[in-house]
């Protein structure tokens, strides 16, 4: 229930995210709506609902993104697989660690992406465009993340938690 909640969420912020971008062309801030959502769901729900949330959301931004095809997926899945490693060593106990810990992220994603696209291709033509919106959005991705926990707590202490 909470997962599924999540996941609508995740998708819903990721379709606004796709309809400002087309009305305000802004390529310096393009935070990564997924990785927050991946995150949460695989260190406070587990990694099976992880999963479950890793595959929807990279599956949903390969449909609206141009990158090559199955990248995001493969980056996404690197990052979850890094995650459930890492599982037992994270420990956020602040939105600000969250923040964080989203920024490494989008950061080992980038870094990951950049790997695959030079063996699947044997080319940086995108590695360019990449290595310089990382840091950027790797820093925009970790601050609006300390709002998407924010709203994931708000959504736990409001509609997930009743008492009947």
């Amino acid at each position: 229930m909470k997962a599924s909640i999540y996941i609508l969420t995740c998708l819903l912020l990721m379709i606004i995210e796709s309809a400002m971008f087309l009305v305000f062309p802004v390529e310096f801030f393009k935070p990564d709506i997924g990785i927050p959502f991946i995150i949460y769901t695989t260190i406070f729900l587990g990694p099976g609902t992880g999963l479950v949330a890793t595959l929807i959301i990279s599956l949903f931004q390969e449909i609206l993104s141009n990158a090559p095809q199955g990248s995001i997926i493969f980056t996404k899945t690197c990052a979850f697989i890094l995650l459930i490693l890492l599982r037992g060593k994270v420990f956020i106990d602040s939105k600000y660690s969250f923040s964080y810990i989203c920024g490494g992220y989008v950061l080992f994603e980038s870094i990951l992406f950049i790997i695959f696209s030079l063996l699947s291709r044997g080319e940086l033509k995108n590695a360019i465009n990449v290595l310089v919106y990382i840091i950027p959005n790797s820093i925009f991705t970790g601050f609006v993340s300390i709002f998407i926990f924010v709203l994931i707590e708000y959504l736990n202490e409001r509609f997930l938690q009743r008492e009947y």
